[in-house]
């Protein structure tokens, strides 16, 4: 429409396409702005980009540091299937061989009550206790009370079998559940843990109903006792032990040992070190911090000379800075020993890339299997105190020192006061509620009154500490990156309102040029009227 009426006008006036012309010097005042702000959004969008694959590497190495941690630099093996053994802390590990023998395994007691209907018969009210202990191979046997406190429930009227196997499930170190013998009829299984302390009596006070007090063993096991509790019986190197469990993780410092069936001759436990899986481990880690320096140094490149490209971050400190730190903590030395990279053939070349001497590190991890460990675990020790529990802060490497009165129990750790209380056998246990040192227990003789603590991050949590700082809340990173989101919106919404801008900047020109065509076309129209006067005067003559 707007075409047609312009049309119209154009064919008594100048002749002018005055929409091309209105686009044209629209275009001619917009476009410029326009590549202005859509040029500025680019490059906002390419150092962002630049920014999230930073980020992107660094959980990477994140990632790959806490499978690092996993990295038993011994690795331990059993010549008898009949038992196997696992590395359960590689720090601990002081081995150079053993042999074990399996006489007995241990085993749960298993009782078994039979002849119900269905697991909703009725077993009626009344007060059932359980204790826990041993009982004797005399007839009848004889029960033994153990260290742990019985456990008591009360059945109101009306509770079935199935409630029964609920509740007694409830009671720690028991098991219990309605089986489906398959004849028509359901029995009540009752499993203890196993080791002969473990074992269960069952007494039911008196007053209760029938149903119930049916299953009172606590003066004979009857025909209840399916399987009795028992030890496992071994020996190490000769000597008889015993353990309630087949699964044993104080018999040899830093691994566990399982039991899995009795034995004809000793197994043979060997340790030795783990070069090649610490190896593989160790070249992942080299690979992917070389892998960081490729991008980082793509990322910031500034593309002189002939063939160079800039990359999306050229320049950007911020991006070499997080290069920088990871090689800073790199060069340091780990643990009490100072142990460095290259002490297990691991050098930095001339372009800051790792290699790692494959024949060197396989030499230095024989020759010392703890070369490592200041690499992978920290340093965390204590001279006249016991440490358990786990840091929940990342502390600065140092000796920490624990002062006490052996007359009050009053003790502090470098200012930190420290809430304790007297053991059964005279020590002090104290909780670590605050400072570098929070979360650890730490325990002392009733004499101590000076105690240290030494502590030296590993080479894995300096990096994991220094790329949680670069990938926190409110890093310089985030700030960046948040700065560039905000710069994109602005300019965004400054290219929407210029899209607005060029719509009116259109309609005012075809307004100026639409009045200049009326104007033309009346001029137009009057000479044409003047003329045919004229001629009209001229031919009357």
């Amino acid at each position: 429409m707007e075409n047609e009426i312009l049309t119209a006008l154009n064919r008594g006036g100048t002749g002018l396409n005055i929409a091309e012309l209105a686009d044209s010097l629209t275009q001619a005042e917009i476009s410029p702005r326009r590549a202005l702000i859509a040029d500025r959004i680019d490059r906002a969008e390419l150092r962002l980009s630049g920014y999230d694959r930073l980020r992107g590497q660094a959980e990477q190495v994140n990632d790959a540091l806490g499978l690092m941690q996993g990295l038993s630099p011994r690795s331990v093996s059993s010549d008898n299937a009949a038992v196997s053994v696992t590395v359960s802390d590689p720090t601990a590990v002081d081995l150079q061989g053993a042999r074990i023998g399996v006489e007995q395994l241990a085993q749960a007691q298993v009782l078994s009550f039979v002849g119900f209907t269905d697991a909703a018969a009725e077993i009626g009210s009344g007060v059932l206790t359980v204790d826990f202990g041993s009982w004797s191979e005399d007839v009848p046997p004889v029960f033994t009370a153990g260290t742990r406190s019985g456990q008591t429930v009360t059945f109101q009227p009306g509770s079935s079998l199935a409630d029964m196997a609920e509740a007694l499930s409830t009671f720690e170190g028991v098991s219990a559940r309605v089986i489906d013998v398959g004849d028509g009829t359901f029995s009540l299984g009752i499993i203890s843990e196993t080791g002969e302390q473990n074992a269960l009596r069952l007494s039911v006070a008196a007053g209760a109903d029938p149903g119930l007090a049916s299953f009172d063993i606590s003066t004979d096991l009857g025909t209840a006792q399916v399987q009795r509790a028992q030890d496992a019986k071994l020996s190490l190197n000769g000597i008889a032990v015993t353990r309630a469990s087949n699964q044993i993780d104080d018999l040899l410092p830093g691994l566990t040992v399982n039991l899995n069936t009795t034995t004809a001759f000793d197994a043979k436990v060997s340790a030795r070190a783990n070069t090649e899986g610490a190896l593989e481990v160790m070249q992942s880690f080299v690979d992917i911090i070389n892998a960081t320096q490729t991008l980082v140094k793509s990322l910031t490149a500034r593309g002189f000379g002939d063939a160079g490209v800039a990359g999306d971050l050229a320049g950007d400190s911020l991006a070499d800075g997080v290069l920088r730190g990871i090689e800073s903590v790199l060069g340091r030395g780990f643990g009490v020993r100072g142990t460095h990279l290259a002490d297990i053939g691991i050098r930095t070349e001339r372009d800051g890339s790792l290699t790692l001497d494959a024949e060197r590190f396989s030499a230095a991890l024989t020759a010392d299997p703890a070369l490592l460990d200041p690499l992978i675990r920290d340093d965390l020790n204590g001279r006249d105190v016991q440490i358990s529990g786990s840091l929940a802060t990342d502390p600065a490497a140092g000796r920490y020192a624990l002062t006490r009165d052996p007359a009050t129990g009053i003790a502090t750790l470098s200012g930190v006061t420290l809430f304790g209380a007297e053991q059964e056998n005279g020590d002090w246990t104290y909780r670590v509620p605050s400072g570098p040192m929070r979360g650890l227990t730490l325990t002392v003789s009733a004499g101590t009154d000076l105690a240290e603590i030494t502590y030296a991050p590993s080479m894995i949590s300096s990096l994991q500490s220094y790329l949680s700082g670069v990938l926190a809340d409110g890093s310089a990173l985030e700030e960046r990156e948040q700065a560039l989101n905000t710069s994109i919106a602005t300019e965004t919404t400054a290219l929407e309102a210029l899209d607005l801008r060029s719509e009116d900047v259109r309609t005012r020109y075809l307004s100026q040029f639409t009045q200049m065509e009326l104007i033309v076309t009346q001029l137009n129209s009057t000479g044409d009227y003047l003329r045919d006067l004229v001629d009209g005067w001229n031919s009357n003559n």
